[in-house]
């Protein structure tokens, strides 16, 4: 269906608000683009390999590009500093922080404290974004009906992944001729980045005054923070604790790919800077916008436990791509794991904004989506690293043998979903019963 039909179907209170948010994530995008983490890592990989050991600046690859991942573990504590006051401007506040730490990671030494320097202004800036991720899905569920969310969360997220898509292969391909293009390419996004945010302050909440009320008489009510808060949700909603329980394990498989592919095709494979980030960043992005609105009406029509047991095979078959091409050596084949990687993101990405909304109530949504992502964080920590340190440790015995690393991801992957399935249908099963 055309953008236009399909914009004119929704209700009009969420045709009045979708342009601001479709604007201001589109000109986001272009700082976000910059700051992907298979673009960032390949940029660690090839500009400071000279000055540090090869181990360090494959840890250092692994934490820029699970970054994204990982910076979500201050999503409680952004959410509890956040909870009852005004949301869009602490979302501008933290969009601007994002814009200007990507401004100073361009001046960034070639040297070991400069490898140190873009790693930590990496981290910085996603653990900005976090922030924007957390309490945008809050003003998003107020602002769109659930029975449109996905479609219109599904249209921003096309001309966000088609701009970071665009901007991560416009530096990559710029890479092959000038390697410090992103010295001049960074700042410019992050002005770009910058504007995005002065523009996001005009954002309003449907029912804002409302919803800030319940959440402060919420706090009012508990005993204890927001991470007392989150254990108590665990504890008690045992379908999300066992979503939470599986998404653990089969994110963590996921999170290890793209750190694990910018030191298999830099190190194995040979693959030239622009060919890097074609595979981790643009192709697996342009996928994503083709696909996300397939995925979005499935999404729009199930509970996520159904819509998980479904979508995650995806995941399933695209690690099975670039694990036959590591260990066969078929370079080919890492070009099909891309686009196939692009539309497996195209569902998760839909499904990790808003999956909680099928568990939490209006005032809970924040604090629902605030574990989630939380979690994402430890997960987005651990794995990469891990991951690499697999590597590390398969190529130490023999030289070569870190091509069988993806075995690792892959069977965490398909152990998720195979989980997935099995909670789908007892929770119908359930369901049904009650």
């Amino acid at each position: 269906m055309p953008a236009s039909s399909e914009s004119s179907a929704l209700p009009y209170v969420a045709r009045t608000l979708m342009p601001r948010e479709v604007r201001t994530n589109g000109a986001m995008a272009v700082a976000l683009g910059a700051l992907e983490g298979g673009l960032v890592g390949v940029v660690v990989k090839t500009q400071f390999a000279a000055v540090a050991d090869a181990a360090w600046v494959n840890l250092c690859v692994a934490l820029v590009a699970g970054s994204p991942a990982f910076a979500n573990v201050v999503s409680l504590w952004v959410s509890g500093l956040a909870e009852g006051r005004d949301k869009p401007a602490w979302v501008a506040r933290l969009m601007a922080l994002t814009s200007a730490f990507l401004i100073l990671m361009a001046l960034s030494p070639t040297s070991v404290s400069g490898l140190v320097m873009i790693t930590l202004g990496m981290i910085v800036a996603r653990l900005a974004w976090a922030g924007v991720i957390t309490l945008r899905a809050a003003i998003w569920r107020a602002n769109f009906p659930r029975q449109v969310r996905a479609r219109i969360t599904g249209w921003i997220t096309i001309i966000y992944s088609l701009t970071i898509a665009a901007t991560a292969a416009v530096i990559g391909l710029l890479m092959n001729w000038w390697p410090e293009v992103w010295r001049l390419a960074f700042p410019v996004a992050g002005v770009i980045g910058l504007g995005a945010a002065w523009r996001y302050q005009a954002t309003r909440v449907r029912g804002g005054r409302r919803i800030q009320s319940e959440e402060l008489d919420q706090r009012r009510g508990r005993s204890g923070g927001q991470l007392r808060a989150a254990f108590d949700i665990l504890r008690t909603d045992r379908w999300y604790r066992r979503y939470m329980m599986t998404m653990f394990a089969f994110g963590s498989g996921n999170l290890m790919v793209i750190a694990l592919l910018v030191v298999l095709l830099n190190e194995q494979f040979g693959f030239a800077r622009f060919e890097q980030v074609m595979i981790t960043t643009a192709l697996p992005l342009v996928m994503l916008s083709i696909f996300t609105p397939i995925w979005a009406r499935r999404l729009d029509a199930a509970h996520i436990l159904d819509y998980r047991a479904r979508q995650a095979w995806m995941f399933v078959i695209t690690m099975l791509f670039f694990v036959s091409a590591s260990i066969l050596g078929l370079k080919w084949l890492f070009w099909v794991g891309a686009l196939s990687l692009g539309m497996a993101f195209a569902g998760g990405k839909l499904g990790w904004n808003l999956g909680h909304n099928d568990f939490a109530s209006d005032d809970k949504s924040t604090l629902y989506m605030g574990i989630h992502v939380t979690l994402t964080g430890i997960r987005g920590l651990i794995a990469p690293l891990v991951g690499v340190s697999v590597y590390q440790l398969l190529e130490s015995i023999g030289p070569g043998l870190g091509r069988y690393v993806l075995v690792f991801p892959f069977t965490l992957t398909l152990g998720g979903a195979v989980t997935f399935v099995v909670l789908a249908r007892l929770h119908r099963k359930e369901t049904e019963a009650s």
